[in-house]
């Protein structure tokens, strides 16, 4: 498992925030200040207490010494958040929706598509080809 300080995330995230947002969606949430952690930890807030439970089961989370991961756990978090995404679409409301405590529509952006974007920006910043 991997732990990265806020500040050490943050001075990585500013010198790769064009392909933060170009190849991974990270949208900043002030246009005019640079990307900082806090711009990445928002997605990883905005999921349901299941899913934060989850996530901490498989080494993704947030403390008082930074943000913890572990990139072999990735492809599991990966095809959870796709399948709250599928299911999402597809109007079921069960299974993976039942399970993490899901019911209105952001639900599918804060559980599914934020997820991936973190994925794919902890994936660009930290990944093997990093």
């Amino acid at each position: 498992m991997t732990t990265v300080t806020t500040r050490q995330l943050t001075q990585d995230m500013q010198a790769k925030a064009a392909a933060l947002t170009d190849r991974a969606g990270l949208v900043p949430q002030s246009s005019d200040q640079p990307m900082d952690a806090g711009d990445l930890l928002f997605y990883l807030s905005e999921t349901s207490m299941p899913m934060a439970a989850f996530l901490r089961e498989h080494g993704l989370f947030t403390d008082e010494a930074g943000l913890h991961f572990d990139i072999a756990q990735f492809p599991v978090i990966h095809d959870v958040a796709d399948t709250v995404i599928r299911d999402y679409e597809a109007g079921n409301r069960d299974g993976a929706w039942k399970r993490f405590d899901l019911s209105e529509d952001d639900d599918a952006a804060g559980n599914g598509t934020y997820l991936l974007i973190v994925l794919a920006a902890l994936d660009l910043l930290y990944g093997p080809a990093a």
